[in-house]
């Protein structure tokens, strides 16, 4: 076990985020835990298709529950989870505790400011996250000084070009739902949606700078199982034509990227 295992990590002082719009929060949204079985499994399928995950540290940056760290930390000695909810990390905890043969190390943690050395994990993934965190840029700089040299990143992300806003948007008082097109007018959705949303350029230049290389990227279409949709459960008959549009011309409309960097230097 390394040294790094006995930090004592920096934490946050409440769950709320920074909002980089005066008035406006950052949306933190629910984790995809085990209850989102079939979310759980298309993103999983498609990352490890892309992905060789194995090694001996790995981190899962807003982990949640933990249900994408488990799987994807299988492969690896040391597993680690940060994330600002306190409640979901202590579900985490719960599971794992106790499980033989891994040493699960889980800890609210500022991403923009993280308490580990450089060039310590072989991999780094983070599912659904980056649209959340209030200082996009520190965050992308402190992922690229943890990672090893060679050390690949597997995150997904909000698509830009899919036609709906799923987390919403506030103007003044008013909260709305999924706003069609909203993620098409760049100059109003970074004034009223709740979260980012990002094109696979928007990625590119990110990661670029810090050392990075785009290896392999995927889209993944809506499984119709999370929350705040009145309608999923109509449209959940529609999940096979969904898989077929992911390998169709029409993937790039997907509601999130899949994507694989490799720090290169």
């Amino acid at each position: 076990m390394t040294n790094t295992s006995s930090q004592k990590y920096r934490t946050l002082s409440g769950d709320s985020l920074d909002k980089g719009n005066p008035g406006k929060e950052l949306f933190i949204g629910a984790p995809r835990d085990a209850s989102c079985r079939r979310t759980v499994k298309v993103i999983t399928d498609k990352i490890k298709r892309m992905a060789a995950l194995k090694g001996f540290c790995i981190l899962d940056v807003g982990c949640g529950e933990g249900s994408f760290t488990e799987i994807f930390g299988q492969s690896f000695s040391e597993v680690y989870g940060i994330d600002v909810q306190t409640n979901h990390l202590d579900s985490f905890r719960a599971r794992v505790r106790g499980q033989p043969g891994k040493k699960y190390l889980i800890a609210s943690m500022d991403a923009s400011a993280m308490d580990f050395p450089e060039d310590f994990f072989d991999t780094i993934i983070s599912i659904e996250t980056l649209e959340h965190v209030p200082r996009l840029k520190e965050c992308s700089s402190e992922i690229a000084r943890v990672i090893k040299p060679k050390g690949q990143l597997v995150l997904t992300v909000p698509n830009r070009w899919f036609p709906f806003e799923n987390h919403g948007a506030q103007i003044g008082r008013w909260r709305l739902g999924r706003v069609p097109l909203l993620t098409y007018l760049p100059f109003l959705h970074k004034r009223y949606a709740l979260a980012r949303v990002f094109s696979l350029k928007d990625l590119i230049r990110l990661f670029e700078p810090l050392g990075f290389k785009l290896e392999k990227f995927d889209y993944a279409w809506p499984t119709f199982e999370h929350e705040g949709n009145p309608l999923q459960a109509l449209l959940r008959p529609f999940f096979p034509l969904m898989r077929l549009l992911e390998s169709s011309p029409l993937k790039f409309f997907g509601t999130s990227i899949i994507a694989k960097f490799v720090k290169i230097n």
